[in-house]
């Protein structure tokens, strides 16, 4: 069965301190990332293809990887856009839109950066970047009511539309967290798929919102993502093959 990865950043620059290190992507890191896809056989597809795969059985490539950045940092305009321009690639940002203008300030106590304006999203939207929704206030949908979550995920979904002039068809669960109610309000809200922080391969028979993602960290050297891309893992190290292939081995004998 074919399948196909979808790739998680975050922060595309250096980072501020060591706890940012997994978050923050240094730029020049990035495009070697990029550069080294194209070199191992992937090609980059937009979610909006990888919807018409789950869809309507649209073909993918054999070895589809598609880029999606989650929170909405300036940096990502700065920084990731053009190098994305550059490598003609395309990308998916999950903004939590009640932040944008302001700074990442659900991460108290860390370092504080500035998010993207709404005039550097629609320039990139300009340009083919993909927009998609984080939620208002980039809360933990598994903890707030259901009213509440109704409200983040769809408020955020009409402003961005609002904002673009374009339907908003994506959505990332802030923090990975969700429960089968925020689940189900995506499905309602009229996206067309949700981004999970699960690691692994997905295929078309994957629940469209509940799409697994390989978290790609700044301190990733390029060998430790091709170690992720090729075993579905989020864990980069040189024990992964052996790992894997054990693990493999003790399945086959039932142990």
């Amino acid at each position: 069965m074919p399948r196909f990865l979808i790739l998680m950043y975050h922060m595309i620059r250096e980072p501020a301190d060591r706890r940012e290190a997994r978050y923050a992507c240094p730029p020049d890191r990035f495009r070697r990332h990029l550069e080294a896809l194209a070199h191992w056989g992937f090609e980059p597809v937009s979610l909006d293809r990888i919807a018409r795969h789950l869809d309507e059985n649209a073909p993918l490539p054999e070895k589809a990887v598609a880029v999606t950045l989650d929170d909405g940092f300036a940096d990502n305009y700065h920084n990731a856009f053009p190098i994305l321009q550059a490598l003609a690639i395309p990308a998916t940002i999950f903004l939590a839109t009640g932040h944008l203008g302001k700074t990442n300030a659900w991460m108290r106590d860390w370092p504080q950066h500035p998010m993207l304006s709404w005039d550097e999203i629609r320039e990139m939207h300009r340009h083919g970047i993909d927009f998609g929704g984080h939620t208002v206030t980039h809360c933990h949908l598994d903890q707030v009511p259901a009213s509440q979550a109704r409200t983040e995920i769809r408020d955020c979904k009409q402003v961005i539309e609002d904002r673009l002039g374009h339907p908003c068809h994506h959505f990332a669960y802030p923090y990975g967290r969700f429960d089968d109610t925020a689940v189900e309000i995506v499905r309602e809200s009229g996206y067309r798929s949700a981004c999970t922080t699960r690691p692994g391969f997905n295929h078309r028979e994957r629940d469209p919102f509940l799409l697994h993602r390989i978290e790609v960290q700044g301190t990733d050297t390029a060998g430790s993502l091709k170690r992720k891309l090729t075993f579905g893992t989020n864990e980069g190290g040189l024990g992964v093959p052996l790992k894997y292939y054990a693990n493999r081995l003790k399945a086959r004998l039932g142990v």
